[in-house]
Formats: C-alpha cells, sequence, structure tokens
C-alpha cells in the first residue's frame, strides 16, 4: 500500500474534512485569508477592525532535555469582548533556539506576531483549504480552516491548522 502524500497526512490524521479549493469561496475576504501566505492576525484585526489578544487554549510540551521536545499548542485569537475570531492548533518539534521556542510558546502573543518580533525567517507551505466544525455551546456551522507547514530559519518545520470563526470568514461556496 502506498505511503499518503505529506501534504495529506496532517489533516488525514486527524480526521478533517475533504479539501476545498480557496477559489470555491464565495466570500472575497475568505478567498484572501485562505490565500494568504503570511501571518493571518493582521488580516483578521482588519476584518473585525479592533486588535485581536491571544487566548492560550493548552500546551502541552512532550520529549526530554536530550532529546527533542514536541509542542501540542491550542489558542485562539479573541476579541475585546471575548469573541473567538480563529482556532489555531500547532504541533511539530520544538525549536531548537531558546529565544524561537519561546517565539513559538508564547502565552499572551500571537504566534504569527511574535515570529516577526523575533526577527527569525520564516515561510508557510500551504498543505490544505477546507471546512471544519465549529465548535461552540449546541454544536455550530461549518467554518472554513487552513493547514500549513510554518518553516523558522533552519529548525524542523511546524504544523499549523487556523479555523476561522463563520462569522468572519463565511464558509458558503459556490454550487
Amino acid at each position: 500500500m502506498p505511503a499518503p502524500s505529506p501534504a495529506a497526512l496532517p489533516e488525514e490524521r486527524f480526521g478533517l474534512p475533504p479539501r476545498a479549493p480557496a477559489r470555491d469561496f464565495t466570500d472575497v475576504f475568505t478567498r484572501t485569508l485562505l490565500r494568504h501566505r503570511g501571518p493571518t492576525t493582521e488580516l483578521l484585526e482588519r476584518r473585525v477592525r479592533h486588535r485581536l489578544r491571544l487566548r492560550l487554549v493548552g500546551q502541552t510540551l512532550t520529549g526530554s532535555a536530550s532529546g527533542p521536545r514536541r509542542l501540542v499548542r491550542r489558542t485562539e485569537l479573541v476579541g475585546p469582548d471575548g469573541t473567538v475570531v480563529s482556532r489555531n492548533l500547532v504541533l511539530g518539534r520544538l525549536p531548537r533556539d531558546e529565544e524561537l521556542a519561546s517565539a513559538v510558546t508564547s502565552r499572551s502573543v500571537p504566534l504569527g506576531r511574535s515570529l516577526a518580533a523575533y526577527g527569525v525567517p520564516q515561510r508557510r507551505t500551504p498543505l490544505t483549504v477546507g471546512l471544519a466544525p465549529w465548535r461552540g455551546p449546541g454544536g455550530g456551522p461549518s467554518a472554513v480552516s487552513r493547514g500549513y507547514l510554518l518553516q523558522l530559519a533552519d529548525e524542523a518545520p511546524l504544523y499549523v491548522r487556523e479555523t476561522f470563526h463563520p462569522s468572519v470568514a463565511p464558509p458558503e461556496r459556490a454550487p
């Protein structure tokens, strides 16, 4: 049996819905957000017209000091009234560089902004765009989601998945 392509692994491993090309979404902002190759916090802030803050939902580091440490990080970007604008998952090997590791694990600054302040070269390689459930009281509608690899300098890449509130990035697609 052939191995799945590397681009398919992160999404398939976590049982996410199938891909939907960015061009299929009817909302211009949604398409722009999904095609964007940089951090999304500033785009989201312009859309909602206020500064977003980071809420750390959970962060786990596994491994030992002598071997690679792995990160599982869940965060939300929230508005001043506590409304969740996006939910984010970061998985991968924690950077070896201590300052960079601190930027990646910041408890108060969104990832893109934290990395920009650190000044490290970064590259995002898109893997998937699709729909995911928007979890909330009583369930909820589908939400737009994107997954990508985040390469920081010469460190191992991190996998990042962002899921956007349906009222901010409407999930409607053309028939």
